[in-house]
């Protein structure tokens, strides 16, 4: 006799693959993130210094090539990931999909904003690239927070859209220089952080 499939059912196991999609980041799956995350705010940081210190100020923008590398070994670690999980839900890809999303948006906008310089001989628009980025990454682990119903993802995703509203402040008080310090805090408490709280939530459930 076939098992009819109630709603009772389906919410049972939606919420069975939340919280194993939710244990999936917490059993490793946040390296990925807290790679990123402390490669982008080094590199913020240090495009900060070099703003200061290099002859040629314009100079010090290249440094965001290891934004490259950077890619090509998290993409790596998230696929060793992958491969250890012992289940994987339907959610778990959602996730990732996000991410790729995330990072191809990226991509696009920088062309975008760098081919409509170069097309008008001004570099105006640039300014809008840190805070839209950070506008992206929060609206990204914003929904990473509502498909893994983890709290400190939702805390960071708020971080990085305060952040880019102190972007913008920065640029109303001509201290545009700012938004790299802001922006690498913003890396630290929203990606960081919450990865170390959620590999110490996966410690402590062992």
């Amino acid at each position: 006799m076939e098992k009819t499939f109630s709603e009772q059912d389906s919410l049972k196991l939606i919420n069975e693959m939340i919280s194993q999609a939710r244990d999936n980041f917490q059993e490793g799956n946040t390296y990925s993130s807290i790679f990123c995350g402390y490669i982008v705010a080094a590199t913020a940081f240090a495009n900060f210094i070099l703003l200061h210190t290099l002859g040629n100020p314009n100079l010090s923008y290249w440094i965001w090539l290891t934004m490259i590398p950077m890619t090509i070994i998290s993409s790596i670690i998230s696929k060793r990931q992958r491969k250890s999980a012992i289940v994987k839900t339907h959610i778990d890809k959602i996730i990732g999909y996000i991410w790729v999303a995330f990072a191809i948006s990226v991509g696009i906008l920088l062309l975008s904003i760098y081919g409509t310089a170069y097309a008008f001989k001004s570099s105006h628009l640039c300014i809008l690239i840190t805070p839209v980025i950070l506008i992206m990454m929060g609206a990204a682990q914003f929904i990473t927070s509502i498909a893994c119903r983890f709290k400190p993802y939702l805390y960071g995703a708020c971080m990085f859209w305060c952040g880019a509203l102190l972007c913008t402040v920065c640029y109303l008080f001509g201290r545009g220089d700012i938004q790299f310090i802001i922006l690498g805090i913003c890396a630290i408490m929203g990606l960081c952080v919450p990865g170390h709280i959620a590999n110490r939530k996966a410690i402590q459930n062992v």
